[in-house]
């Protein structure tokens, strides 16, 4: 009798770039993962390498310092939140569409936003690499490609216009927290949208 020998297909190695991509992702997805569910405070290396199916080693390879894996998460997660808002905004949406997508799409992210703005304010070396990431990433040029061809755009310095846009919209989240009146809120962002909408549409109907 003779035996033969049936080959079987061997599985496919993935590059080691394709590898490394992955287990990048991986890490910095369980990382966000963490925060949204448990908070910093409760956000180990062990419970971050358990959620990626990795290694503390595999981690560590990757991020050798957890501040690092934290600043590669902010980086990913606010470029997500740019991209979010930037579909929820048509092209030629008037001041007051605008600022109400900024306002839900602030809402949806305040409790994560919380947690990065706890941990970069406790922790100076977490900052101090966070302000070089936005350095030499899109982000760190705030709101100069979000979102495109909307009545802001027509202001004179639309992406500053956005950047107190988003510092309003955080601020007014953070009243949200414990103001004694639940009505006030609402009616302090009517009041800044009318404000800016006769900030920026009225001159623009002057020059029509």
């Amino acid at each position: 009798m003779t035996n033969t020998t049936s080959d079987t297909a061997k599985p496919v190695r993935r590059p080691q770039h394709a590898r490394s991509s992955a287990a990048r992702y991986a890490l910095v997805n369980a990382t966000l993962e963490c925060l949204r569910d448990i908070g910093l405070a409760r956000t180990s290396i062990s419970e971050i390498c358990q959620r990626a199916g990795l290694s503390r080693g595999a981690l560590l390879h990757h991020f050798p310092h957890k501040n690092e894996l934290l600043v590669a998460s902010y980086v990913t997660w606010i470029d997500s939140k740019l991209n979010t808002l930037e579909q929820r905004i048509e092209a030629g949406a008037s001041v007051q569409d605008e600022v109400r997508a900024w306002r839900a799409q602030t809402r949806e992210n305040f409790p994560m936003s919380q947690e990065f703005y706890w941990a970069l304010r406790n922790d100076a070396d977490l900052r101090e690499r966070f302000n070089a990431a936005l350095l030499s990433h899109t982000i760190g040029a705030d709101m100069t490609r979000l979102p495109a061809h909307t009545r802001i755009d027509a202001s004179p310095e639309p992406s500053l216009t956005r950047y107190v846009i988003a510092c309003f919209m955080r601020g007014l989240c953070l009243q949200e927290l414990f103001v004694r009146d639940p009505s006030i809120p609402d009616q302090a962002f009517e009041h800044f949208t009318a404000m800016l909408s006769a900030y920026i549409e009225q001159p623009l109907a002057l020059q029509t």
